[in-house]
């Protein structure tokens, strides 16, 4: 595979959030019981990142643009990241009120996804090469912050010190669910070109111990924006990837 073609691929799979983590069993993720429950609603507009890919020594620059939008009692959160003359665009969709994954449309130069969730099954297909797949998951529990809508979604729940959750996302590459805990370190006050920022530190890793990927969000008190956020893929020979807020 051509190096461009990994740090792309690299690329969408680290800013959806979704990415890969190391599969846990059916049984464990049965008894993870129902999703949080956010506290705060949405807030429609557009967030503008300015990120950077590390991978073997290797700066590559990204840009990243996630828009929330509320349609027909749906939010729709869509990502566009840009690495080139790259560009892989990345949807989500959510109940209003509990934030719940209802439905997922991915489209990058080398592959489409589309995916609905209805209960505990997750159903669509997806199409690499010119080949098309179906796929039918039983997830054994509802999804949260998973794919572009991850940040928004942890943003609104009802963050505190100490404050911490358990969760279920979806790998879109793998088809295999796993178990995310969420705990709040603390504040920190952190600047980025948007400005100076009051934020909340939290991180995200497996539940169940394995490898996989960290995430940590810098989430302004006031706004509940993300303003700032760093990703590592342990399985990926510790591809680091970080993103700050410009506007």
């Amino acid at each position: 595979m051509k190096h461009r073609d990994v740090f792309c691929r690299l690329a969408v799979a680290i800013f959806s959030v979704a990415a890969a983590f190391s599969a846990t069993s059916t049984e464990a993720l049965a008894q993870s019981g129902a999703p949080p429950k956010p506290v705060v609603a949405l807030t429609p507009g557009t967030s503008i990142y300015k990120a950077s890919l590390e991978i073997d020594g290797r700066i590559v620059p990204l840009d990243l643009a996630r828009t929330v939008k509320l349609v027909k009692g749906t939010w729709v959160i869509t990502e566009v990241t840009t690495m080139s003359s790259y560009i892989a665009i990345d949807s989500t969709f959510l109940d209003k009120k509990s934030l719940v994954p209802l439905r997922r449309v991915m489209r990058d130069p080398t592959m489409s996804l589309e995916l609905r969730f209805i209960g505990n099954m997750a159903s669509g297909t997806i199409t690499t090469r010119g080949q098309t797949r179906p796929i039918y998951v039983d997830m054994h529990g509802a999804l949260y912050a998973d794919g572009p809508g991850a940040q928004d979604a942890i943003a609104a729940l009802p963050l505190a010190r100490g404050y911490n959750a358990e969760f279920l996302n979806f790998d879109t590459e793998t088809q295999e669910v796993s178990e995310l805990q969420l705990r709040v370190l603390g504040s920190e006050v952190v600047s980025v070109p948007a400005g100076r920022f009051n934020t909340w530190k939290v991180l995200t890793t497996s539940a169940t111990g394995g490898p996989g990927q960290t995430a940590a969000y810098w989430i302004d008190k006031k706004t509940r924006r993300v303003v700032k956020f760093a990703t590592t893929l342990l399985e990926q020979n510790e591809v680091v990837a970080t993103a700050e807020l410009t506007k």
